[in-house]
């Protein structure tokens, strides 16, 4: 076997890989950490943060994100997330179990969230949606069917007791008149 020569270029490789600025040495903790702008609300960092661009798709499962923001479109299944934002001209279709979402665009599909659900104007929701709270700006649409998660007083009120049975209440109109027939 016999090695060809590589051609000789600009690029060096003998570059530092590692450059200490002042202040910057190992004793000092924490020397790149994020503006506090880059913080998630609890004071925590949030590393894990995915944001899907506009004119962007994808599609597939997510999981173990701490904040999604939709600028795109994306159509998956989203599990052990916080925080899903979807943009004016973000589409998600899918399903999502989530801590709290934003929506301005459209979401399409089984949609849970445990804390806030805010729905901004220009937002629009079709299909299943389970909610801690909810919170929807005038203009904003929800298409489907809504269930409060927990502590609603339809599901912890106990069952009726057995009515009486009443007759069944007279009728406004007699069938025999709306069919043609004699009153």
């Amino acid at each position: 076997m016999s090695s060809t020569p590589k051609p000789a270029t600009g690029y060096k490789t003998d570059l530092p890989r590692r450059i200490d600025l002042p202040g910057t040495g190992p004793g000092i903790a924490g020397a790149m950490r994020r503006p506090d702008s880059a913080a998630s609300p609890g004071g925590r960092e949030s590393p894990r943060k995915l944001i899907v661009g506009s004119e962007i798709s994808l599609a597939g499962e997510i999981t173990a994100c701490d904040h999604l923001v939709v600028e795109g479109r994306i159509e998956a299944k989203i599990k052990d997330c916080q925080t899903i934002e979807i943009a004016e001209q973000g589409v998600f279709k899918g399903s999502a179990e989530i801590s709290d979402g934003d929506i301005a665009g459209r979401f399409e599909g089984d949609l849970s969230v445990s804390g806030l659900l805010r729905l901004r104007a220009s937002g629009v929701v079709t299909g299943t949606v389970k909610y801690g709270e909810l919170q929807v700006e005038t203009g904003g649409k929800l298409i489907g069917t809504l269930q409060p998660l927990g502590g609603d007083a339809a599901a912890s009120a106990p069952a009726p007791a057995a009515a009486p049975t009443q007759p069944a209440p007279t009728p406004l109109f007699d069938d025999k008149a709306e069919a043609g027939g004699e009153v």
